[in-house]
């Protein structure tokens, strides 16, 4: 038979069971039954402690734990801290209670005393109540008018809200209540990676519940959300669905390695980085001309590199560089493995125009060709016709700047080019219509728009477009260089990605590797050609494959650029009369000429001082001439130098497409 006390102890547990029971009814159900049920059940087990006897060492624990309460309240009392003076106040009441019914049991103190701590504790509690059933009655209503159904109402009074499926829609929904004091109407999706977790979040109406508001409190929805990880929102493809994601481990966190080239034909994309679903980054290059953006040293020549080594391993497509930095420090050492290369102004306007003769050699083929099948023939492909082109620009604002006529150029080539297989990859730090010349908003054309960091959120918008960065295209958000965000057709929802990263000596493995092979050397070097001394050369029409194409695989001779006459602000001298008075000043050097001389050189329409004053007297103006000194008594003029000479560039001959030209 048990022993007495083993009853008293499965009795006292069984009460307590049942206390415990019973409030946690009162608290989800009738929950302003709470503080009764609670003082309730204490003064039941209080008097069922007295009854199974309390020693001299249990009512020390009583007091001592009621003089702590007391002593906590009086600490909170004197730092004027609130929270901590009621908790204090209210567990003093509490013991002093119990302590009562343990010593008295069944009586009238005891009863007194819980009625005391009963109508104490719903002081407080009741104001909490009032204010808890507004926020219930508040977050139904707007529950009703976002169209949530009662089901999706959490129960839990003591936290009202939303409940989901798992325990992160629970979260994700309840911190979004936190912060916009109205419900989501729906998590359409809810998947797990390898990385954390994704989910697809149907927002309600309103001007302050849009994707775009939400984006812009990340920090308060991450910390409302209260889980372990690192929170990326976006907006998703409706307007209003949002993106959430939560990654407990950082897929971007560390470089990214460049993996080598991953297809040998531009007809299929070039992979370019990971995004921060783990997913690759692919792009396609063939017919969609390329705008890389962001603010310097974020990783805009690395991310040309992985386009390049893509170019130059595919068996199909050729690159042409355009880098106008001093020394072509970024794109110079890829110039083996391109078709032509150019590094100063009058090489940058010399290729331009090169690529243009091109496009329209191509177009008179596609037409000739047509007409030969008898259907149209609209597009250029790759192999069957020819190679791709692919002409690379660092710095585009920079080669507007030194070369103002280049603009009309990329503008054709930008709207007409992409039919021919010839597609421009631009990057530059202020990608705004004045890049393009001023006249049109060449950023129309790009068909694919990389954004890398910057400062200031402006730079969203010049790249993605007006309002870019309230739809989330926050450039300003981005961690670090190599970080970017990708625009096309088939992704034009924002989500943070990041670039390979070429070393340097990956980048010259790659050169090595498909740089174009001498035949005498074994050596993957160009071709070297001569230069005509006379007259714009012709572009070379590539010999004519089996298929009936130009081009078709077979090795095409490089490009044998003529530098073209420009005036110190990198324009081209289009008359070719001005351009030989132009000429003549600059043969005559430091020591200079004077106007009669240039007459008697009986130029075209300047037989005469005053037609040769005319232009003198305007470059003069502009800085482009100055004055020698007198010869005799009359003034001799030189040309002013260049900025490249009063930096002390030297002069020497430069290398075009594989080919030395003068400067």
């Amino acid at each position: 038979m048990p022993s007495h006390d083993s009853i008293l102890a499965r009795a006292a547990l069984g009460t307590a069971s049942a206390f415990g029971k019973a409030y946690r009814c009162c608290a989800r159900h009738r929950y302003e039954l709470a503080p009764g049920a609670a003082s309730a059940g204490l003064t039941g087990l209080s008097w069922l402690h007295h009854y199974t006897g309390v020693s001299l060492a249990e009512h020390g624990v009583y007091g001592a734990a009621t003089a702590a309460a007391a002593v906590l309240a009086a600490g909170g009392l004197k730092h004027k801290h609130k929270s901590l003076a009621a908790g204090g106040a209210g567990a003093a009441a509490v013991l002093a209670d119990t302590w009562i019914g343990a010593g008295l049991g069944p009586s009238v103190p005891s009863l007194i005393a819980t009625a005391l701590t009963t109508g104490g504790a719903y002081i407080p509690y009741m104001r909490w109540l009032t204010r808890s059933r507004h926020d219930q009655l508040s977050l139904q209503v707007k529950a009703a008018k976002a169209g949530v159904t009662a089901e999706g109402l959490g129960t839990s009074t003591l936290a009202p809200g939303l409940t989901g499926a798992t325990r992160e829609e629970t979260a994700l929904m309840q911190a979004l209540v936190a912060m916009l004091s109205v419900p989501a109407v729906d998590v359409t999706a809810l998947e797990y990676t390898r990385f954390g977790w994704r989910a697809v979040v149907v927002l309600p109406a309103g001007r302050d519940t849009a994707p775009q508001k939400v984006i812009a409190r990340r920090d308060q929805l991450a910390a409302n959300l209260g889980l372990p990880g690192k929170l990326r929102l976006a907006k998703g493809e409706r307007d209003n669905e949002l993106v959430a994601c939560l990654y407990e481990s950082d897929p971007l966190a560390s470089t990214l390695a460049w993996p080598g080239p991953s297809t040998t034909t531009c007809t299929e994309p070039a992979a370019l980085g990971m995004d921060a679903f783990g997913q690759p980054v692919l792009i396609s290059l063939l017919y969609n001309h390329v705008l890389i953006g962001g603010a310097s040293d974020n990783g805009k020549s690395s991310l040309q590199s992985v386009l390049i080594a893509h170019t130059a391993a595919c068996e199909d497509a050729e690159a042409l560089l355009i880098d106008l930095k001093p020394g072509a420090v970024e794109l110079g050492p890829w110039r083996d493995c391109a078709r032509a290369f150019a590094e100063t102004p009058a090489e940058a306007l010399a290729l331009l125009r090169y690529v243009w003769a091109e496009v329209e050699r191509r177009g008179q083929y596609l037409a000739d060709l047509g007409r030969k099948l008898g259907r149209p023939v609209k597009k250029w492909v790759p192999g069957e016709h020819g190679p791709a082109w692919f002409v690379f620009i660092d710095e585009l604002a920079e080669l507007m700047r030194q070369v103002p006529s280049a603009a009309k150029l990329i503008e054709s080539l930008l709207q007409v080019a992409r039919f021919v297989g010839i597609t421009l990859v631009c990057a530059t730090q202020s990608p705004s219509n004045r890049v393009f010349g001023g006249n049109t908003d060449g950023r129309q054309q790009y068909q694919v728009r990389i954004g890398l960091g910057a400062k200031e959120s402006t730079t969203a918008n010049l790249i993605f477009g007006p309002g870019a960065y309230g739809d989330g295209w926050c450039l300003d958000e981005l961690e670090g260089p190599g970080y970017f965000l990708r625009w096309d057709r088939n992704h034009p929802v924002p989500v943070v990605a990041r670039a390979f990263y070429m070393t340097d000596e990956e980048i010259g493995a790659a050169v090595h590797r498909y740089a174009p092979e001498n035949g005498d050397s074994g050596a993957r070097e160009h071709q070297e050609a001569g230069v005509e001394p006379e007259g714009d050369p012709t572009p070379p029409v590539p010999p004519t494959p089996p298929s009936g194409g130009p081009g078709g695989g077979v090795p095409v001779p490089r490009p044998v650029l003529r530098v073209v006459p420009t005036f110190p602000d990198g324009s081209e001298i289009a008359d070719e009369r001005h351009a030989a008075l132009w000429q003549a000043i600059e043969k005559a050097g430091a020591e200079g000429i004077t106007v009669d001389d240039l007459v008697s050189l009986d130029l075209p329409m300047f037989a005469a001082r005053s037609s040769v004053n005319g232009p003198l007297g305007q470059w003069r103006r502009k800085g482009w001439v100055e004055e020698a000194g007198k010869r005799g008594r009359a003034m001799a003029f030189r040309t002013a130098p260049r900025r490249s000479e009063r930096i002390g560039q030297s002069a020497e001959p430069v290398r075009v497409g594989g080919a030395a030209t003068a400067p």
